[in-house]
């Protein structure tokens, strides 16, 4: 069983299904969302009075569905209690919050003795894209949503190369870093067993400042290629060169390569081969 919901406030409300449809019924559950605290109690009363295996079944599918040791609750409980979490959020994080473990269902796998769900993101991210368009919501919302719940695994370690790090970055986009990070909050606290943000969570917020403090020194005079190394490769004094640099620059402040003159040589070679097929 999950917490003590004290959801008797919602358990007089008639039944929904010959009332509204499902847009309207997911309308009435993101009003719920934005202005309850404890969503979970709403949420409870529709699944007890048969509402929510009409209009959800996607999340009471999630019911009963035991997790491992590093849970408290079923996979269903923890998406409701993890949307509690993130109540001071965004509208798009609570609801990514309540979608993000949806996909375990259909990954549950024994390991060792141990439930493990592996890949239930992606998963997960496509059930939420389906949910969400069938619900009628803004497509800018659901590619949102989706790509919190798509990422929303990400696994820090210390000795990432700096190159992981922004791999990461352009994935999710630096917009979109702090909501991740605030629906890892939520996922944690909905667990039942820990709270706040966790340290490697803080070193990770340290460790982006840190690169995005020094790509904001980094400048194109401090590629280890130059000008002259491209004009070596046959290529006339012209626009094509700072085309070329700029490109590299690109790549390198994105991760994508390293500031390497050997790299950056080949990479060089590649853009202008493909230039000149074009």
């Amino acid at each position: 069983m999950g917490k003590d919901s004290g959801k008797n406030r919602f358990k007089k409300e008639k039944k929904l299904e010959e009332i509204l449809t499902e847009i309207e019924w997911s309308q009435k559950l993101f009003e719920i969302l934005e202005k309850e605290a404890k969503v979970s109690n709403w949420i409870e009363a529709e699944r007890e009075n048969g509402n929510l295996g009409i209009y959800f079944p996607e999340l009471l599918e999630c019911f009963g569905v035991a997790q491992n040791q590093y849970h408290k609750y079923d996979v269903y409980y923890h998406l409701l209690y993890s949307c509690d979490a993130a109540f001071e959020t965004k509208k798009e994080i609570r609801i990514a919050a309540l979608f993000h473990d949806i996909g375990k269902p259909l990954k549950k796998s024994q390991k060792g003795g141990t439930a493990v769900f592996y890949n239930h993101e992606i998963a997960g991210t496509d059930i939420a894209y389906r949910v969400l368009a069938r619900w009628g919501c803004e497509k800018k919302l659901i590619r949102k949503i989706t790509l919190l719940i798509r990422y929303h695994m990400f696994h820090y370690l210390d000795e990432w190369k700096d190159s992981a790090v922004r791999r990461l970055l352009k994935k999710v986009g630096r917009q979109n870093l702090e909501d991740l990070f605030l629906l890892r909050v939520a996922d944690r606290e909905g667990n039942g067993t820990r709270k706040g943000e966790p340290m490697k969570l803080k070193d990770f917020r340290g460790r982006i400042q840190k690169l995005i403090d020094e790509e904001k020194r980094f400048k194109i005079k401090d590629l280890a290629i130059g000008g002259a190394d491209v004009m070596g490769f046959g290529v006339p004094q012209s626009p094509l060169i700072g085309e070329v640099l700029k490109w590299l620059f690109q790549r390198v402040t994105e991760g994508i390569l390293e500031n390497n003159f050997e790299i950056l040589k080949n990479e060089a070679k590649k853009y202008l081969e493909n230039k000149n097929k074009i």
